[in-house]
């Protein structure tokens, strides 16, 4: 199997990143998404596209701010590899959460309906997470603990689980974890039309991938440090499942009144 590592390919003596790659294409797909959702609701299209931008611009933001923030003990002794993304270290659930404080001040100060802007993101969000994931599968990034399974792969020198692990066969959880976030995209595709309420999507892709992420760390081989036995991740997950729980909870009631009051 073919793994590029950090480095996609080359044009001539420029190198393309991996990383760098999958993030544009993510992005551009999940911005003709939300464009085509967004005129097919009758939201102006130019604010969704400018909140779009800035939402991913404050994931990745939010992203390398979790990851340095866990690793912080070796960021303080190499400051200078803070803002080295293409070297690894973008941590997905900061991103989820600079994407989403982000897309709620934008989408508030260009007066936005919160809740139906957040449900038109959901499919485009899962969808680029996988992206994402796929990539880390390429580079060895995300990667999971050594196994003698045959799920389990073996890396070549250049990719970052090389580094750690060296030729030992390693279970792929970027993929696996890729392959569950287009599972969550298609039951979120199922039910868009069936949707109860405005941010019903959005709540619902966050407490499947939540479950998800939870379950795979239990494999994960680079996973930020540890609380009381958990993994960072693992706590977060089940912090994000509580409050996106709580939130559905509140809107299944403000949609029962709302249809009590106009009944």
């Amino acid at each position: 199997m073919w793994f590029p590592g950090p480095v996609l390919f080359r044009i001539g003596s420029t190198p393309i990143n991996t990383l760098g790659t999958a993030i544009a294409l993510a992005t551009l797909i999940g911005l003709l998404l939300a464009d085509r959702d967004a005129k097919s609701q009758g939201i102006d299209t130019d604010s969704m596209l400018e909140l779009s931008v800035y939402s991913v611009l404050g994931g990745v933001i939010g992203a390398r701010l979790w990851f340095v923030l866990f690793n912080w003990s070796y960021y303080a002794a190499h400051p200078g590899e803070v803002l080295m993304v293409w070297m690894g270290g973008l941590a997905i659930q900061g991103g989820i959460l600079g994407g989403i404080l982000t897309g709620i001040r934008l989408a508030k100060k260009r007066k936005l309906p919160v809740w139906q802007v957040a449900d038109i993101v959901a499919s485009p969000l899962i969808l680029g997470m996988a992206i994402g994931r796929f990539s880390d599968f390429l580079t060895g990034d995300a990667y999971g603990i050594p196994s003698h399974s045959f799920l389990a792969v073996q890396y070549p020198p250049g990719t970052f689980v090389y580094n750690v692990f060296g030729s030992q066969p390693v279970l792929p959880m970027p993929l696996f974890e890729a392959i569950g976030d287009l599972v969550i995209l298609g039951i979120m595709l199922l039910i868009k039309n069936r949707k109860p309420f405005q941010g019903f999507l959005f709540l619902l892709m966050l407490e499947l991938y939540s479950v998800l992420r939870f379950t795979l760390e239990f494999w994960r081989g680079d996973s930020l440090r540890t609380v009381l036995n958990l993994k960072v991740a693992q706590l977060t997950a089940m912090v994000t499942i509580f409050i996106a729980v709580g939130f559905m909870i509140r809107r299944f009631r403000q949609m029962k009144a709302y249809r009590r009051e106009n009944s």
